[in-house]
């Protein structure tokens, strides 16, 4: 476990919005995101279908923060306290954080998702200065890719892998600096 005096603050103040980690109470809130079929437009496979799906998601969200220091956060708008989804770091078994967010569509298109990817950029660097942060999306999804270069990642991979993709769609790796071969290859086997 890590020592709590090498833990960043458990909130996290952006612009707009209060990132506090993610806890079983916030359930509700998460699912509502993830299971919203809007939020899954570029990879409808993903959705959640079952509160059981997102309770998984919310407890390896809580070992991953409990066993690195770091790792996703519910934000909420400093304004009104409502959720507008969920985002943040998390270290994969490859060795290297992954950024992700998620947003509630009432929420797309006002730089929330830049807000949160910069946040956890910073924090991951200031937690682990030596792990690459990463990110990984689909071609039908350029906001998305956009976002991660708002937050200082670079293209560093993009082809088609054995996972499932709509018809036409590519797969691509970002990172914030140069990767060693094994972690490319572990991206690419799990993008």
């Amino acid at each position: 476990m890590v020592h709590q005096l090498l833990m960043p603050p458990q909130e996290i103040r952006t612009g707009r919005l209060v990132l506090t980690p993610v806890t079983p109470s916030d359930v509700d809130a998460v699912h509502a995101v993830f299971s919203d079929a809007r939020t899954w437009t570029h990879l409808p496979s993903g959705r959640h279908t079952s509160r059981a799906m997102t309770q998984d998601l919310v407890q390896r969200k809580i070992g991953g923060r409990a066993r690195h220091g770091l790792g996703s956060w519910t934000a909420r708008s400093i304004d009104t306290g409502d959720v507008v989804g969920v985002g943040g770091v998390d270290m994969t078994a490859g060795g290297v954080w992954n950024l992700g967010y998620r947003l509630a569509p009432e929420s797309w298109g006002k730089g929330y998702a830049t807000e949160i990817a910069q946040a956890a950029v910073t924090a991951a660097c200031d937690t682990a200065p030596g792990v690459p942060v990463t990110g990984r999306v689909l071609t039908n999804n350029p906001a998305s890719a956009r976002v991660l270069a708002r937050a200082g990642l670079s293209l560093v991979w993009r082809g088609t892998t054995a996972a499932p993709t709509p018809a036409g769609v590519e797969r691509q790796v970002w990172s914030d600096r140069a990767l060693s071969s094994e972690q490319v290859d572990w991206l690419v086997a799990n993008a």
